[in-house]
């Protein structure tokens, strides 16, 4: 299986290197096998601010064992955040479940243009999955209350309104007509940049990043 990292050239190679020995740590603390880690939040949406966390979120499998007992065992591993990192991630049994509910976040974890580690047949193959099964119609109404929700919280009665509050309120947005322009597709870039892209917006409305 081929193995798939992407680090922005920008990214601070002391705060990676620190992710990625967490990620160790919580390996062997909890013995499981990390399969996927990506970097979640405004960085890899596309407009991170000078004072951006590092979010890294991550999947992970048990040993076969822990799946064959009957003594339930927490499908979700919570780093307490450290300085700006903040890494914590979910049993794959549960991205599992989570995305064919229609569960935005465990789609985005798979489009996240950061990469700290993974496999390419396994971001492949759960977007395939994700495209047949997913259920839109929980997906449309994500983005449709998060949008609602960011506006009313960011610009319905602010007399200035930052341009990152202006972007949380444009990505489910610009996610909604993407959905709406690719109707036999459910999985929608992650990265502002490339929604932007792929959403046949008039030319007047178009951003540069």
């Amino acid at each position: 299986m081929t193995p798939v990292r992407a680090i922005p050239s920008d990214f601070d190679l002391t705060v990676v290197a620190a992710i990625e020995r967490r990620l160790r740590l919580i390996e062997a603390q909890h013995k499981v096998r990390i399969v996927w880690a990506v970097e979640s939040g405004s960085r890899a949406w596309g407009f991170p601010s000078p004072d951006s966390d590092y979010d890294c979120r991550f999947v992970y499998v048990r040993p076969l064992a822990d799946y064959l007992s009957i003594e339930q065992k927490r499908d979700v591993i919570e780093v307490p955040i450290e300085e700006d990192l903040d890494i914590n991630g979910w049993d794959l049994f549960k991205m599992a479940r989570l995305l064919l509910k229609g569960n935005a976040v465990a789609i985005e974890w798979l489009t996240s243009p950061i990469i700290y580690r993974g496999l390419v047949a396994f971001r492949d193959e759960w977007c395939c999955e994700a495209d047949r099964f997913v259920n839109r119609d929980a997906l449309v109404r994500h983005y449709y209350h998060l949008g609602h929700g960011q506006f009313r919280r960011h610009m319905a009665q602010a007399d200035a309104v930052s341009l990152k509050k202006v972007f949380y309120v444009l990505r489910p947005a610009v996610a909604l007509r993407w959905l709406r322009l690719h109707p036999g597709r459910n999985v929608a870039p992650m990265h502002l940049p490339t929604l932007l892209a792929q959403a046949d917006l008039p030319e007047a409305s178009r951003c540069e990043f």
